[in-house]
């Protein structure tokens, strides 16, 4: 097989900016919508992040199984990326609209949009992360593809959504900062309510997701030539519970996932409740794009010498260190936020090891559950791997809004000290400790670059 040109892994790659453009803005957004915008409690939003993840213990096995069986002239994975991205980007404005309804129907509809939205995004986002099995087998090559697909997902789609999506929903000036220093200063629409705000930037961000994940599509190949696969589904246990380094990774995921979807879904409490100064936020944010940049160059070179199990557990343990020293310094202030923001850039770039590493680590147990079992399938272990970083979400989503709601949280009202403590803990200490569940569940991973 001929190696992969740059511009090849490029098309591939940038799919995933597509993707996260969705994926961050709910993971970032999604919470406080429900709770400040929308209008519903921190309880019932809790149970809706929750109760939405019982339906996907069904539906994304059986849509990494249908996937597995597909043929077309479009190839294997790549049919559900072209019929899924405008379902996807639609239900993504419906998830932030403000329709005239009753409390109870608002509810109703909290439940319904989120719930279809994670149906539709394993169909897409599975049937992308499969694409990438069958783009390359080379180590290396999946080593740069890992690593760009995270430079689009977290370096460009959070700077994104961490540093201009608050001050345009607010009508504020959009500050484009680099290292301290203000490049270009832009004035957004003005919207009549914060509501009409989130509705905008949902619309912008679906269509640029649409575009992009069509783009990525259609110009990427399907170069690995597999047989439709012809197990059936009682075999779905041994794929997954016969793949001991799947079940390893899928927890590390779950616990990785849950250390940056508690921390973004607090995130704007936090500058908002606690710090005091929401525009904050954006300052934050702009710094961490620096820090994630040296992570996406540090990683191929570190895993190069150390390999990608151990670069995943060096990052995890100093994003442990930096949670836990972040929350007894000083709150930040405006004139006064250069060890915070010290102390968060380092705990960024080791996040972007730990991201790189561990998407650059499901292809492998992928092949190592081949090898095992002798079943050859990309979409069950990676619809498993879906339903683990979707239960993370919803799991941090439903602990983190539980826990405002048991401190007394009231949206838009000076909080009290309970509620301003909970959302401390949940910025800086329940991060840390996933993080260490984390490194304590890659010390369990067997699956080293010889053995692959």
């Amino acid at each position: 097989m001929k190696p992969l040109k740059k511009k090849e892994i490029f098309n591939f790659s940038i799919g995933d900016f597509g993707i996260n453009l969705n994926f961050q803005l709910l993971g970032f957004f999604l919470a406080y919508f429900y709770t400040d915008v929308f209008g519903i409690s921190a309880w019932h939003a809790s149970f809706i992040f929750l109760i939405a993840r019982a339906w996907d213990a069904i539906n994304d096995p059986l849509m990494g199984y249908i996937a597995d069986r597909t043929r077309n002239k479009w190839g294997t994975y790549k049919p559900y990326i072209l019929w899924g991205a405008i379902p996807l980007n639609l239900i993504l404005i419906a998830c932030f609209s403000v329709p005239e309804l009753s409390d109870t129907m608002r509810v109703a509809y909290c439940y319904f949009t989120y719930i279809v939205h994670g149906m539709v995004f394993t169909a897409v986002g599975l049937s992308y992360s499969a694409l990438g099995t069958l783009v390359t087998q080379d180590q290396q090559e999946r080593a740069k593809i890992s690593t760009m697909r995270m430079f689009f997902a977290v370096v460009v789609v959070i700077t994104i959504v961490g540093s201009y999506v608050t001050p345009f929903v607010n009508s504020q000036p959009i500050v484009i900062n680099f290292i301290g220093v203000d490049l270009l200063t832009l004035n957004g629409p003005q919207f009549k309510d914060e509501a009409q705000g989130w509705f905008y930037v949902a619309v912008i961000f679906g269509i640029i997701s649409t575009a992009i994940l069509y783009y990525s599509a259609l110009t990427t190949k399907e170069r690995v030539d597999e047989p439709v696969q012809k197990y059936d589904l009682k075999k779905l246990p041994k794929i997954i519970f016969g793949n001991d380094v799947l079940l390893v990774l899928s927890a590390s995921m779950f616990f990785n996932t849950a250390i940056w979807v508690i921390q973004n879904t607090v995130s704007l409490y936090y500058f908002k409740y606690v710090v005091g100064i929401e525009s904050l936020q954006a300052v934050f944010f702009q710094w961490m794009l620096p820090a994630n940049i040296i992570g996406v160059i540090l990683t191929p070179i570190l895993t190069g010498k150390l390999g990608k199990k151990n670069v995943f557990i060096m990052g995890s343990l100093l994003v442990f260190a930096v949670n836990i020293v972040r929350h007894f310094i000083p709150i930040p202030t405006a004139e006064a936020h250069t060890l915070f923001i010290a102390l968060s850039m380092v705990g960024s770039s080791c996040m972007m090891f730990c991201s790189i590493c561990q998407w650059g680590m499901v292809p492998d147990t992928i092949e190592y559950g081949h090898w095992k079992t002798g079943i050859r399938s990309e979409g069950i272990p990676l619809s498993f791997f879906s339903f683990m970083q979707k239960l993370a979400m919803s799991f941090a989503g439903f602990f983190a809004l539980q826990v405002l709601a048991f401190t007394g949280y009231e949206a838009n009202t000076e909080l009290n000290q309970s509620a301003l403590d909970g959302i401390e803990l949940l910025y800086n200490i329940v991060p840390g400790l996933f993080s260490l569940a984390c490194l304590i569940a890659l010390l369990y991973y067997s699956l080293r670059q010889r053995k692959v």
